[in-house]
């Protein structure tokens, strides 16, 4: 189980989605939390199995992770 990490918001809405070993599976996600448009949560699947296995979470949007934890941070993508 995952360590729960906090973020600036409840509304999680994906900015970006990606797909960068192009097996057709999604393992980059972006999200704001907040609803003020800026990115305030980054997961990575790293091994393709469609599963979150790194979340960071940048609470002052600063540019550097407050917290970087295995897992989804329970915030799993939907």
């Amino acid at each position: 189980m995952s360590e729960t990490v906090e973020t600036r918001g409840d509304d999680r809405r994906d900015l970006i989605t990606g797909d960068t070993n192009q097996d057709g599976k999604t393992d980059v996600w972006v999200s704001d939390t907040d609803g003020d448009g800026k990115a305030d949560l980054f997961q990575f699947d790293t091994d393709g199995d469609g599963n979150v296995d790194i979340t960071l979470v940048d609470l002052d949007q600063d540019g550097t992770p407050d917290a970087t934890v295995d897992g989804d941070g329970g915030h799993a993508p939907a």
